[in-house]
């Protein structure tokens, strides 16, 4: 039985597909343009706001995904590095700098397993004309989200604790 990803294009691949299933298709894969090219912008409207998660998919250099990730928030207001299971050991030992930087950690499995490691609060993303590009873009769309709850809060919660595994 395999139990990792042997590329990021099929762990990308199967998490669209999950995220697709869970949370609704509000979401566009590799926007350009932006500070970067995330893996997945997720978008939530509610009333009259919308709000940006990215992800940033990576098999093993947890940095380099920190790095992009807090990249991202320059017009998101969440972002996630997402690593496969057994490949993120080394992040979890890292977890002080997510919780400095506010970048949120997840892991996700082969058998669509996804654990929120930390979640960090929303915040307001660093470039107000960054996140208008991408606001403009999502306005138009008519993809709803779905149970999002868990990707967005709105205060500080360090799930370590409180595993949360969908």
């Amino acid at each position: 039985m395999k139990t990792t990803f042997a590329t990021e294009k099929e762990m990308s691949q199967k998490f669209e597909k999950y995220l697709r299933t869970e949370f609704g298709s509000s979401y566009i894969k590799e926007f350009p343009g932006l500070f970067g090219i995330p893996d997945f912008v997720y978008y939530i409207k509610e009333d009259q706001e919308i709000s940006i998660v990215s992800f940033e998919l990576k098999l093993k250099d947890w940095r380099q995904a920190a790095k992009q990730a807090f990249r991202y928030k320059s017009f998101s207001h969440i972002a996630y590095v997402v690593m496969p299971n057994n490949c993120a050991d080394n992040a979890r030992k890292n977890i002080e700098l997510f919780k400095k930087y506010k970048i949120g950690l997840a892991v996700f499995g082969m058998n669509n397993e996804f654990e929120i490691i930390y979640s960090p609060s929303r915040g307001m993303p660093y470039s107000d004309s960054l996140n208008k590009k991408l606001t403009k873009t999502v306005t138009l769309r008519k993809n709803k989200a779905k149970n999002y709850e868990i990707l967005i809060r709105h205060g500080h919660h360090d799930l370590s604790d409180e595993l949360y595994v969908i």
